[in-house]
């Protein structure tokens, strides 16, 4: 399944695109209208070139207006709201088109027709957009594409949010577990999984995709903390806002049926740099992934050769805002190496210090090879493109390993995980665990794409140089 991130961006790519052919589809009708069907006697008949050349440069710009106008944000709005941002957009894009057909002499385009142009789009966008809504509320309503819940607060609040979601399952945000302080058992036929102060952990034991804090206004202290532990984390949450006293810059308000939230979003990845980042993901590993076919299907067959046993080996590991996946690599152990290293207290405890072991007697000969150019990990292409990874991100880990992060488990969680990071290129000087969890935070305070191209750049002479894991 792909994560929330990816389906979100699938969600805004497929408004682009169904945008695009509408507008292509206004303008052609448009044309049509006015010249064909002569809906209003035309004087001439012009050829059709001029007008639909017109069509590669006005498509991305009424996109662009689209975007400016806040049509390809990932919230809920009413009918009327989007028809008059609808209407804004194409009428400023209207404009452009005027303005531009005003100062262009060498052909003069139709008036009738820019107005043709004008009411279509508009309806037909609505229209699309509307066919589009319905159907996601009925995918939603079915179980498809649903945000998993988390509510803090077991009170009045709580519980009336519990039933309003689960009375309105198109919405998609269904409720999986609470968290209070106070109650044990269950509440509204849900789960209480631990206390406000275990959020983080209750988010990855439910595997939740969000927060909503649902406690009375004297609660503040603990509202703030579970806030705190959210906003650090990256994990998305919402308040439902009995309380005025925790307001936040670019906080946005959105309506559950008859219950307001307040939805606050808290990442050092925000806004531009965010898409461009997750852009860059999709395109490198898909090229990667082509690229990388031929490497894959020999390095199978020298696995299958050497050992017996799978190719791939998939782990546990913590994900952005805590929530777990597994990641993929090319299997490097020998079969059951989890069992011996259970039975073996000695290889246990060294394990248990860094996580990782010097010459690890459970690697194969292939492994050895694999590790040293980091060639196993070419599996986690498939992560990076489902969105459960980056290409360049802090050290992917599993749970036990957040202890060792101390405070700055939070921050950790608030970035993806990445296929390679500033660890990875310095490994070769053999780092303790406390300057791995350094270099971790210094890449997520200090990111940019030029940090970021630099460390794939640094890549690569590691890989063929050797100095991958040992």
């Amino acid at each position: 399944m792909l994560s929330e991130g990816r389906r979100r961006q699938f969600r805004v790519l497929l408004s682009i695109v169904l945008d695009s052919c509408t507008i292509v589809a206004a303008f052609s009708l448009a044309y049509l209208l006015r010249f064909y069907w002569e809906v209003v006697p035309a004087p001439d008949s012009p050829p059709a070139q001029p007008y639909f050349a017109l069509l590669p440069v006005l498509v991305p710009a009424w996109i662009a207006i689209f975007a400016a106008y806040g049509l390809y944000r990932d919230r809920l709005q009413g009918f009327f709201d989007e028809a008059l941002r609808v209407a804004s957009a194409v009428s400023v894009g209207l404009m452009m088109l005027l303005a531009g057909s005003f100062f262009y002499r060498q052909f003069s385009y139709s008036r009738l027709w820019i107005l043709f142009a004008w009411g279509l789009s508009i309806v037909l966008v609505l229209v699309t957009r509307g066919v589009m809504r319905i159907t996601h509320r009925a995918l939603r309503a079915r179980g498809v594409d649903v945000h998993r819940v988390l509510i803090v607060g077991t009170g009045a609040e709580g519980q009336d949010l519990a039933r309003v979601l689960r009375g309105h399952p198109e919405f998609g945000q269904r409720p999986v577990a609470f968290v209070d302080g106070t109650s044990a058992g269950e509440v509204e036929g849900l789960p209480v999984v631990g206390r406000p102060e275990e959020v983080l952990v209750a988010v990855r034991n439910t595997s939740a995709h969000r927060v909503i804090i649902a406690l009375p206004a004297e609660a503040r202290q603990t509202i703030l903390r579970v806030a705190a532990a959210c906003q650090e984390a990256g994990v998305p949450f919402g308040i439902v806002p009995d309380l005025y006293t925790l307001i936040a810059s670019g906080a946005q308000i959105e309506l559950v049926d008859r219950l307001p939230l307040l939805t606050l979003h808290g990442s050092p990845l925000t806004g531009w740099g965010r898409r461009l980042k997750d852009t860059f993901d999709v395109v490198g590993a898909l090229v990667g992934l082509i690229l990388s076919v031929p490497l894959c299907a020999v390095i199978a067959v020298l696995i299958v050769t050497d050992t017996a046993g799978s190719v791939f080996y998939r782990q546990k590991r913590i994900g952005k805002s805590g929530v777990p996946f597994y990641a993929w690599k090319f299997r490097t152990m020998v079969a059951g190496a989890d069992h011996h290293l259970e039975d073996n207290a000695g290889l246990r405890e060294r394990f248990a210090a860094a996580f990782k072991l010097l010459d690890d007697p459970r690697v194969t000969r292939i492994g050895r090879w694999l590790r040293r150019t980091s060639l196993d990990e070419l599996p986690q292409l498939l992560n990076v493109l489902r969105g459960e990874m980056s290409l360049v991100g802090p050290r992917p880990i599993v749970e036990d390993e957040l202890q060792k992060y101390g405070p700055w488990e939070r921050r950790l969680l608030c970035v993806k995980p990445g296929l390679t990071g500033l660890w990875q290129i310095l490994r070769h000087h053999r780092p303790d665990y406390a300057q791995r969890v350094s270099l971790d935070m210094y890449y997520i305070d200090h990111w940019s794409v030029g940090l970021d191209l630099q460390i794939l750049l640094r890549t690569f002479p590691s890989v063929i140089a050797g100095r991958g894991a040992y």
